[in-house]
């Protein structure tokens, strides 16, 4: 009976004296991996509004409204990171490949929900002979 406390004993000393296995949060910054999934963002450059990422998201974390009576006729995108599940889906399907990428941001925590939705809004090209 005694020989198992001794072997506890043994791995806490050990303990003590080896480096730590985890980081120094609140003071020194969180390291990410490489292919860390994190807020999806959007590249308003390349992105065109066309709603290939709406179409696929499981959660509806991404929503889009068009509204045809604005003038010019417009596009509105909305992401909800409070929603995402941040499965990469949107990008994978993106028509442009770069319209929207997962960023490596892991920090999402906020007291006001509100913060966690952006929108971006993309001008509708309508045809000229139906409208």
């Amino acid at each position: 009976m005694r020989w198992p406390k001794l072997r506890e004993l043994k791995e806490a000393v050990t303990a003590v004296f080896s480096p730590r296995f985890t980081t120094r949060f609140p003071a020194e910054p969180c390291v990410v991996p490489e292919r860390y999934r994190g807020k999806p963002e959007f590249d308003l450059d390349t992105c065109i509004g066309c709603g290939a990422c709406v179409n696929v998201c499981p959660t509806e974390a991404l929503t889009q409204i068009d509204d045809l009576e604005a003038n010019p006729a417009v596009r509105k995108i909305t992401l909800r990171y409070d929603t995402c599940i941040f499965c990469g889906n949107c990008s994978d399907n993106c028509t442009t490949e770069t319209g929207i990428k997962l960023s490596n941001e892991w920090d999402l925590a906020t007291l006001d929900r509100e913060d966690t939705v952006e929108t971006h809004e993309f001008e509708l090209q309508l045809c000229e002979k139906c409208g």
